[in-house]
């Protein structure tokens, strides 16, 4: 399977020696549950040239500090090429920003959330057609955000939600693809580097204080990677 991970960002370099990229976090967290993945990354956000749709089986968004609204030059071709691959019926899975992105790219709305920042672990309630994917129970994961899905693109069902995601997890009607609000591939030690470095001056400190003690209660990225490789598995379009 010729798996593209398509970069809309990387950490600060300050946080790279530790953790990595964007890029290298997926593969960490995906590729054991999707050993045929043959895994390519394109840094969109960097200028780096999207491919042709075809030239992959699958693609990944990862999550980004931009904001899927606010007009960077390289936006407006990613939607572009999104809708591309839409219209090839390649499967897609975004995450956070790829997941506004994708929303937006199919014609929903996204915006900074009136309620402001959801970080931290959160339990997502699952639809039907999530629990089918994930299993039936309850949903644990890491949230770092902002922004929302406020409106659906025509053609997207809910997969999961919670009161501060109501629109959290989704998928869509016409061809093989899915997106989630939360961040299955950060590891709690990367949110608690964010959090120290951003409380008191990008997050309100009480907030950052409450989500640093979640990081310590049960997480299940693994579960998810598992529901996610299922996915790609069943719907990839893999090269003879």
């Amino acid at each position: 399977m010729r798996f593209c991970i398509l970069e809309a960002d990387r950490p600060a370099e300050a946080f790279q020696p530790d953790h990595g990229t964007y890029a290298g976090m997926f593969m960490r967290w995906l590729g054991p549950h999707l050993p045929e993945a043959d895994f390519s990354n394109v840094f969109v956000a960097g200028g780096e040239a999207l491919p042709q749709p075809a030239d992959f089986d699958a693609y990944l968004i990862t999550g980004s500090r931009a904001g899927a609204y606010e007009g960077h030059n390289w936006i407006a071709p990613f939607e572009a090429f999104l809708r591309k691959v839409r219209a090839e019926r390649i499967p897609l899975v975004g995450v956070c920003f790829g997941h506004q992105i994708m929303a937006q790219a199919f014609d929903g709305v996204v915006r900074k959330s009136d309620d402001g920042w959801v970080i931290g672990r959160q339990e997502h309630s699952l639809t039907p057609e999530g629990a089918d994917l994930f299993g039936p129970s309850a949903l644990s994961a890491l949230s770092f955000h902002q922004d929302q899905v406020i409106e659906l693109p025509p053609g997207a069902r809910h997969l999961l939600s919670n009161a501060a995601s109501p629109n959290g997890g989704l998928v869509y009607d016409d061809f093989p693809a899915m997106s989630l609000q939360f961040h299955p591939e950060f590891q709690p030690a990367y949110i608690r580097d964010l959090l120290v470095a951003a409380s008191g001056i990008r997050v309100p400190a009480p907030l950052a204080e409450t989500a640093m003690a979640s990081l310590d209660d049960p997480l299940e990225p693994d579960r998810i990677a598992q529901g996610v490789a299922r996915f790609f598995r069943s719907h990839a379009r893999v090269a003879p």
